[in-house]
């Protein structure tokens, strides 16, 4: 029995001995599998950092960054493209691991693909897709599901109008304009999607109150203009149903709205950004009034950032490849 006892205790001993062994050969294996966190450079490009969604997109990069322990750079391409690629230039130049990026336009996602591609850089798409001339994804994505969150629109402007009678009410003339983005397929997507659910949601309106009017995403005055035309198109309607895929498009609709007195005469919904937690800026008075009329996707752009530095880190950490599609939160807020 002694004998015996010995004889296992030898046997645990080098059991353990080989577990340790291991255990540190996985750990050296490891170590040199990746490079140290400080030695990692990951970038942010925006195209527009004097808006509120991409101010929210930077801090978020910017404090994950932070707490992960990595160099960050953050190019502004001013809604600019040549910019942008001299700023992929820059980027290449100086070396990152890896780049996240919200294009000034869609349509030129394929030559800013094939650079980054090119020079072996990890990338990520923010806000709308990179995509090929067929309009197919041909990067790792992070935005919200533009489907859904028409859907999400369309229901609670289904409700509102019923609520307000606007469909029953013979007082009322109305009319729906849906302030479209033909050069963004994320908007196209939200804008047909909204209209879709109206209908469904809907049965007795009108497929011919809907006005699409081409309008930019990005610029109040357009959509200022294209509303202004629209109104004096129509000037027999007396109630506006509006959606927009941005808050610089309604901006603009509300204004043409207010120059003839009808801003009250609305309903309105349109996408925002805005961020689910505290991050010390002014994110929460970008919410609209205080109104039953007046409603917006709100997109957690902070979140966003976040995430891109997030899954560009361990892509150059540990070589974990990047997802084609994370999806980040919204909510509706009214």
């Amino acid at each position: 029995m002694v004998k015996g006892t010995g004889r296992i205790r030898i046997y645990s001993k080098l059991i353990l001995a080989t577990a340790i062994a291991l255990t540190l050969l996985s750990c050296i294996r490891g170590a040199e599998s990746r490079r140290p966190a400080s030695d990692i450079r990951l970038a942010l490009m925006v195209k527009r950092a004097d808006n509120n969604w991409y101010q929210l997109l930077i801090k978020g990069f910017e404090e994950k960054c932070r707490k992960l322990g990595v160099q960050y750079l953050i190019l502004d391409s001013r809604m600019d493209s040549n910019l942008t690629l001299s700023d992929i230039d820059t980027l290449i130049s100086r070396k990152v691991n890896g780049v996240a990026i919200a294009i000034p336009e869609q349509k030129m996602s394929w030559i800013i693909v094939n650079r980054i591609f090119e020079a072996g850089l990890s990338v990520v798409s923010l806000n709308y897709k990179l995509i090929d001339n067929q309009d197919k994804q041909v990067a790792p994505h992070i935005g919200i599901d533009y489907k859904k969150a028409g859907i999400t629109a369309g229901r609670w402007m289904a409700e509102r109008i019923r609520e307000k009678k606007i469909l029953t009410d013979p007082s009322i003339s109305y009319g729906i304009a849906d302030l479209y983005s033909k050069s963004v397929l994320e908007i196209q997507e939200w804008s047909d999607t909204v209209k879709n659910e109206l209908l469904k949601d809907t049965k007795s309106i009108d497929k011919k109150r809907f006005y699409r009017i081409n309008s930019p995403v990005n610029d109040a005055a357009g959509a200022m203009i294209t509303m202004q035309q629209l109104l004096s198109e129509h000037p027999n309607i007396s109630y506006w149903i509006i959606y927009a895929g941005s808050s610089d498009e309604m901006a603009g609709a509300l204004l043409a709205l207010d120059q003839v007195g009808m801003k009250q005469y609305s309903l309105t919904l349109s996408i925002e950004a805005g961020a689910a937690r505290s991050t010390g800026s002014k994110e929460n008075k970008a919410l609209p009034e205080t109104n039953p009329d007046r409603a917006v996707i709100l997109v957690d752009t902070y979140d966003q950032g976040s995430k891109a530095a997030e899954l560009l880190y361990r892509n150059a950490m540990y070589k974990v490849p990047i997802p084609a599609r994370t999806y980040s939160s919204y909510r509706l807020v009214k």
